[in-house]
Formats: structure tokens, sequence, C-alpha cells
């Protein structure tokens, strides 16, 4: 079902607002720039992304409520939400035209890194990777609906966890001796067993411990895992 919303005709974009019983966190205006599609293909990109917000918000929650900005089009090569963020531009959320043409764009993976950023790329992805998942997306990188400890169990041994886990966004999640998406893999699979392991209350408070912050560079110090946990990183990755 469609909902109705106000449509902006401007520069090419369209403006859709939103519905007057979402909550706070969901009530968010959202703007989309999308020259290769058309208006209603438009239409029903920015309502598969408005169901999506309310997913991540209510599985969530948070403050941010917008305004969202979504550009697609055919020069990015892979999807980006959290640098934007980490440059001030909160709410920007890109899509190559390539994801949305075969029905692969990870949108609630770039919710999340709008909705909950964090300074250590590792954690932040790794909560998008097991969001999107365990929210039930449609198929994306960087395991496209496969099982994620199933995709992840082939790099127990090739990994570097403490290496990817020491990485400070804006830096890109990977390490030379790894392929891009095994990375991602590797961090959502970890992020995925501390919450199921140890509940989301306690995962959030490593994760608040490294907000994302505007041209900061802090991926948190090591010490962290053994006073939340009370165990070490390397402790809780061989676990």
């Amino acid at each position: 079902m469609i909902r109705t919303g106000t449509i902006i005709l401007a520069a090419a974009m369209i403006s859709f607002a939103p519905p007057a019983q979402a909550g706070a966190c969901a009530e968010a205006n959202i703007t989309i720039s999308a020259p290769p599609l058309s208006h209603a293909d438009q239409r029903d990109f920015v309502e598969k992304f408005r169901a999506s917000v309310a997913k991540v918000c209510t599985w969530w929650g948070g403050e941010f409520a917008g305004p969202y900005r979504i550009e697609i089009d055919e020069s990015h090569s892979i999807a980006i939400a959290m640098i934007p963020s980490w440059r001030g531009n909160r709410g920007q959320v890109i899509f190559p035209m390539r994801t949305v043409r075969h029905s692969i764009p990870p949108i609630t993976h770039e919710i999340v890194n709008v909705i909950a950023p964090n300074g250590n790329r590792f954690l932040a992805e790794g909560l998008a990777v097991y969001a999107h998942d365990a929210l039930g997306s449609q198929a994306a990188f960087p395991n496209f609906c496969d099982d994620l400890h199933m995709r992840a169990a082939a790099l127990a041994f090739d990994a570097d966890m403490a290496a990817l886990e020491r990485i400070a966004a804006p830096a890109v999640l990977r390490l030379p001796d790894l392929r891009p998406w095994d990375a991602y893999l590797a961090a959502g699979s970890f992020v995925r067993f501390l919450i199921q392991e140890h509940g989301m209350a306690k995962f959030r408070e490593p994760y608040e411990i490294t907000p994302l912050v505007e041209r900061g560079r802090f991926a948190g110090a090591p010490k962290r895992w053994q006073g939340v946990y009370g165990q070490s990183f390397d402790e809780l990755v061989a676990a």
C-alpha cells in the first residue's frame, strides 16, 4: 500500500512527507534524487526506505528524525551513509543504481549507519550487517541472505579480528589480506554473537563508548571489552 504524502518537484527532487501516525524516530522527511528512476519508481523506493526506517527505529530506537536525502545514480560503486555522517551530512544516503536495478540495495544497512553511527567502524558496520539480516530485509551485501555465522566461519583462521576492531571511522573496513566482503561478514557475525549471547543492553555499553564524532577518529580502547564483558576482545572472538 502506498501512503499518501506531499510531493514537491524541484530541481529533480521529490520530497515525501511522513505519515501522521509515525513515531518520532520514523517521522522523517525523505527527499530523493534519482534521475535514472521514474517518479513512480522513486515513490516505491521511498516507501521501502520509510518502512525500513520504521523497523530500525522500533528495533534500535534513537533520536535521529531526519531529514533523509536519498541519492541514486550511476556514478557510485558502493552504498554510502556513514561517511556523509562523519562529514556532518547525517541523513545523506547514496545508493549505486546497479544495486537498485538488481533489487539488492542495502537499505536497512545504510539506515542503521544513519540512526546508529559509531566511531568504531568494525562495530558500526557489524551492527548494520546484523540488523539488515535480522530485520528481514531483501538480499544485499555482504551475505545476500546467507547465514552470517556460516559465511564467516571460513574466516576463523584468516581474519585478524583485533586489527579490524581497531579501525576508526571514516577509514574503510578492510585489511590487505581479506576480500572486501569478508571484513563485513566477520563484523556482522561478531555483533550477532554479542547481541544473541549477551543481549542488546550489554552490547550498547561498548557501542556508546565510541560515538561517531564529526571529523573525529576514535575506535575505543581495548580494555573496554574487559570492563563490559569481563573478557578481552580476543577471548570474546574465541568464545
